[in-house]
């Protein structure tokens, strides 16, 4: 028998950043794991959370996967001005297949969005309307074609605008290990993203799959991590980058495993973090894993085995 991987969503706020103890801040939201024993999988499952601020609302977007209607994942949004009422969440995006990862910024006065879209084999770039509720379709960033060593094809994918240039992050999975690859581009909208010189800038699947956007702090960038090298979303760890240019990227370990797993809500792992200030206080959405048996996959491998 195996487990199914499922996800709930947690948001915490501090008066002080640290990427210590963020399971020992202030809880002001959590969306569980619809479950029960006796359906095949969980009715919802939520994960991939994203903070974006514009004026003064604050914005949660995140992956939902309702499995009652058999529906692949799709991006929804809800929001709160004071960090204790949240509106009911609204679906934004939905397409023909599945959808995660809704990395949310704003350029020019503009807000996109830049979901995970594997299946289309290619970076996908959507704009956003006046209130954030529906995001239609812009440009591919980047496209790949697929190959039969390609597992999953840009995985992830979020960008850093530095000193005028767009700096695309995405994750590529060649026989299952991860590499993250870099583009770069002066126009995001009109320009041709090429392939950074020093891609792929790190390899494995320790840390080579981002588990979250680039994070600036205190003058500093950060890349965060998931690591995947034992199971999928079993932590997360940060990356310091140290230096990036069109011809140059550098990046060192700065935090190992920065949650406590193996109780509490974190029990079964994490594999987001997303971190912005609002209302004079750092907010930290992230999600969590719960490994649940599955009585479903073991009875239809059963049937596919008595149909043959």
């Amino acid at each position: 028998m195996k487990k199914n991987e499922d996800f709930g969503i947690a948001v915490y706020e501090s008066n002080q950043f640290s990427f210590d103890h963020i399971q020992d801040q202030c809880l002001i939201l959590k969306r569980d794991i619809d479950s029960v024993w006796w359906k095949w999988k969980p009715m919802l499952t939520q994960a991939d959370p994203f903070l974006f601020v514009k004026n003064d609302t604050l914005y949660l977007f995140f992956e939902k996967v309702f499995a009652g209607k058999r529906e692949w994942g799709r991006i929804a949004m809800t929001k709160t001005t004071d960090l204790v009422h949240w509106t009911k969440p609204v679906d934004v995006l939905s397409l023909s297949y599945h959808l995660s990862f809704p990395f949310v910024f704003e350029d020019n006065s503009e807000v996109y969005m830049i979901p995970e879209s594997n299946e289309a084999d290619a970076v996908c770039l959507y704009r956003a309307n006046d209130d954030l509720t529906q995001f239609t379709f812009v440009r591919n960033l980047v496209e790949q074609s697929r190959t039969k060593d390609i597992c999953f094809n840009f995985c992830d994918s979020h960008i850093l605008k530095k000193d005028g240039v767009y700096y695309l992050f995405t994750s590529v999975s060649y026989n299952w290990k991860y590499d993250l690859e870099l583009y770069y581009t002066e126009d995001l909208l009109n320009g041709q993203f090429q392939k950074h010189p020093m891609s792929p800038v790190c390899k494995g699947n320790e840390y080579g799959r981002c588990g979250g956007s680039i994070l600036h702090l205190d003058e500093y960038y950060y890349r965060v991590t998931q690591d995947c090298h034992v199971r999928y979303g079993e932590n997360i760890s940060i990356m310091k980058i140290d230096g990036i240019s069109p011809l140059f990227y550098k990046e060192s370990l700065f935090k190992h495993n920065i949650f406590m797993t193996g109780d509490d809500i974190y029990r079964d792992g994490v594999h987001q973090l997303n971190v912005v200030k609002f209302c004079d206080k750092y907010i930290y959405a992230t999600d969590f894993q719960y490994l649940e048996w599955s009585w479903f996959q073991a009875f239809s491998k059963l049937c596919r085995h008595m149909k043959l």
